[in-house]
């Protein structure tokens, strides 16, 4: 067992004032010279400046590439959230459909599911109707007062067949109020491979079309590259 250490406190030094009554010359404090001052605050100023950097960039990584790598070269759920936020904020940031709003009210949009028109890629009924589905949810989340959302007629007609599983009523058919305007996208893709690698490259255009005359009031685009090992695809 080892013995306790005697610890015997030192004596505090007597303050500046008594130290200087009792002829004890007290040492002043001095300053390091400017140039040395101004050193050390390149240093740090530096210093905090590549700390900074070094913390944003990943974020400019992720900003500046349109490129993405993964197991598989197929759009996901990422592309999905990315590209329905990235419309909707367009479609209220569009001039064009500000200022028909300005001048009409509320738009009556009627939504497609997407045109598929990629190469080699299947695009399932759900998926299709998911890519025009979630800008109409941001929109009415988002926008409530400015679109009246209508149900296109494909739609309506498979849940009528369906009316007595429903907990709730379908309302009035779409043919009682028209559209004035329809939401469509359209998807096209491009893809190349070698032994080793596949590249897909897609070109996705979302359309506020004008029904009546058949002019478009917004157009909009989202576009991504993805590669992928060959080896590693699923």
């Amino acid at each position: 067992m080892l013995s306790p250490i005697a610890y015997t406190p030192s004596p505090l030094p007597p303050p500046p004032a008594l130290r200087e009554r009792v002829g004890v010359r007290v040492p002043r404090q001095t300053l390091p010279p400017p140039s040395l001052i101004h050193h050390a605050s390149f240093i740090i100023h530096h210093f905090l400046h590549a700390s900074v950097l070094l913390l944003l960039l990943p974020l400019f990584a992720g900003c500046a590439s349109a490129v993405s790598a993964g197991h598989n070269t197929a759009l996901d759920s990422v592309d999905l959230t990315s590209m329905t936020d990235d419309m909707a904020h367009k479609i209220m940031a569009s001039p064009a459909v500000q200022r028909a709003l300005a001048q009409n009210g509320k738009l009556k949009v009627v939504v497609q599911p997407v045109e598929n028109r990629m190469v080699a890629e299947i695009l399932p009924r759900g998926a299709a109707e998911a890519f025009t589905g979630r800008v109409r949810a941001l929109l009415s989340e988002f926008a409530p007062d400015q679109f009246t959302w209508l149900m296109n007629r494909d739609d309506f007609n498979a849940l009528r067949r369906r009316e007595r599983d429903l907990n709730f009523q379908l309302g009035p058919s779409p043919d009682a109020i028209q559209p004035e305007y329809a939401l469509v996208a359209r998807f096209n893709s491009t893809t190349t491979e070698d032994p080793k690698h596949r590249a897909s490259y897609y070109l996705c255009i979302y359309e506020l079309t004008n029904i009546q005359d058949r002019t478009s009031l917004w157009t909009g685009k989202y576009e991504v590259k993805k590669t992928a090992l060959k080896g590693f695809m699923d």
